[in-house]
């Protein structure tokens, strides 16, 4: 499935069974990096690190789960979890 997040906004994936991960697009703090913060809460108790990527990354590893990069902008995120679309012209 292909997600699109724009800054300041997150998205909800189903991780396996019975988890979920909210993944929250931070933006670019400079033109060659950008972040993401997977929104996560055991209980009570949260926490939300953010993850710097560079935007030459192919794969994205958050929360057990690999994604695959679409395309990235300082406004928003285009990425899959189905490696199929991505690479269209190897199946």
């Amino acid at each position: 499935m292909e997600y699109k997040i724009h800054v300041g906004k997150s998205v909800t994936i189903k991780s396996g069974l019975l988890s979920i991960v909210k993944i929250l697009y931070c933006g670019m703090p400079n033109d060659r990096i950008f972040t993401l913060s997977p929104l996560t809460n055991i209980g009570n108790a949260g926490y939300s690190p953010n993850i710097y990527y560079d935007i030459e990354t192919m794969d994205i590893h958050i929360a057990d789960k690999v994604f695959n990069l679409i395309e990235v902008t300082p406004r928003y995120i285009v990425f899959t979890d189905n490696i199929a679309e991505t690479n269209k012209e190897y199946v």
